[in-house]
């Protein structure tokens, strides 16, 4: 999407462009049949595909999985179905299911189009949010835990509109305000009030879009948690990134692992474990005291400070739309257009000069020739 090329279809060779045929299609084997290599042309394919392939896959499953047999979700009794551990399956857990996977995907989807340097497109954006909002106001089950910090143990979703409304505009919200804070070492120079015209505000717009997703998936009390995982992920996986990659990109491909962690173990975190002896779980839960929130909200106030730009980092994002270049980087860059600017207008004047000196000699020759004549 970032190089303005459609998603449907058959992918394609990158070099010769020829369709891949069915089989050569197939997630990871169908690379490792061609030993990396186009049927068509032999030029080498990337390794990325076939792990970010297996990656995504592997993410994808841990979460079906631990959903089909209950085991994840808070508020859920665990089922088995028989000697053989199958699962009971019924529409609601298919319908959740569903709806985690999609958002996991656009989580996915988010963080490698970021980890390349490129601005999220503006529609997938729309969509993306749209995709993970509207089906928990249409079908509150969705949420699985509600907006208040404090609810019965026995409190389920269903039918709560009004709770499902709070709990979209919460989680916005939340990733707005933490966006907005994070923007100090992600996008140090972007505008908080979002100016359209600022530089940066692109950057921080898909900082607030990643945290988003997340949010309205897991809701807004584990979103503390889960945004200091990702950072933890994004400072450890540094050196495996490509030398181009940045920390908001490195942020957003850590993400979807975070998110996949929290709904894997959601069930778990959000309760009492005995072990510590507490009345209250120590992961951000609907149900933790105000000293586990804070203690994480801490947690994410130091994240500016250790994952951040690197001063001699140069970051320019192409606008997905127009495919005008917008400078996001810091001082240093800054330093560099400006000296660049200083050039160009001393060129600019250099030349003004010289050709206001061109015209005062013709002027002056030819006032000499009609004088001797």
């Amino acid at each position: 999407m970032p190089r303005g090329q459609s998603i449907n279809g058959r992918s394609h060779c990158p070099r010769c462009l020829t369709q891949l045929k069915a089989r050569d299609n197939f997630p990871v084997f169908g690379w490792l049949a061609l030993r990396g290599r186009c049927r068509n042309c032999r030029l080498p394919v990337s390794p990325r595909y076939p792990i970010v392939e297996a990656v995504v896959g592997l993410s994808l499953t841990a979460v079906a999985v631990a959903e089909v047999y209950q085991v994840s979700l808070p508020h859920q009794g665990q089922h088995y179905g028989g000697p053989l551990w199958l699962p009971e399956l019924d529409p609601v857990i298919l319908v959740t299911i569903a709806y985690h996977i999609v958002g996991l995907t656009l989580c996915w989807a988010l963080g490698l189009i970021r980890i390349d340097g490129n601005r999220l497109p503006t529609n997938l954006t729309y969509f993306a949010v749209a995709v993970t909002a509207l089906p928990i106001l249409i079908f509150p089950t969705l949420m699985v835990v509600t907006w208040q910090m404090k609810v019965q143990a026995d409190w389920q979703p269903e039918g709560r509109y009004i709770d499902a409304m709070i709990r979209v505009i919460t989680a916005l919200v939340a990733a707005t305000a933490l966006g907005r804070y994070l923007a100090k070492g992600f996008c140090p120079m972007a505008d908080p009030k979002l100016d359209p015209l600022g530089k940066s505000t692109g950057r921080l717009i898909d900082l607030i879009v990643i945290l988003a997703i997340p949010a309205l998936l897991v809701g807004w009390q584990a979103s503390p948690a889960v945004v200091v995982l990702a950072a933890v992920l994004a400072f450890w996986i540094r050196p495996m990134m490509p030398r181009q990659s940045d920390a908001l990109g490195r942020f957003a491909i850590a993400m979807p692992w975070a998110v996949t962690f929290q709904i894997v173990f959601w069930q778990r975190l959000a309760s009492v474990d005995a072990t510590t002896g507490l009345p209250f779980p120590l992961w951000p839960s609907e149900n933790s005291s105000p000293g586990v929130l804070l203690f994480w909200l801490f947690m994410l106030g130091l994240v500016p400070f250790w994952l951040r730009e690197s001063p001699t980092d140069i970051d320019v994002d192409a606008d997905p739309n127009t495919g005008d270049a917008e400078c996001s980087g810091d001082s240093v860059f800054n330093e560099i257009v400006l000296d660049q600017e200083d050039s160009d207008s001393g060129r600019e004047l250099g030349d003004e000069s010289e050709a206001a000196s061109e015209t005062n000699e013709r002027e002056r020759d030819s006032r000499s020739e009609e004088n001797e004549i």
